[in-house]
């Protein structure tokens, strides 16, 4: 059982921060839609066009 794990806020900034610093943003969400697209995760259909749409944003503006 997987312990329960919380980011603060500022923590979560920092981190959100180094992913586009970094240019992993558009990487995460690539792997995730792979995941998604090869069966090895589950999700429904809005989600999955969230993750579409937002991939194709940060992919628009150079992340």
């Amino acid at each position: 059982m997987e312990k329960e794990f919380v980011l603060t806020k500022e923590e979560e900034n920092l981190l959100l921060d180094i992913l586009f610093q970094q240019n992993y943003a558009s990487e995460i969400l690539a792997v995730e839609l792979t995941d998604i697209e090869n069966g090895l995760k589950q999700i429904d259909v809005t989600q999955y066009k969230k993750i579409t749409r937002l991939f194709y944003r940060l992919k628009n503006k150079g992340y």
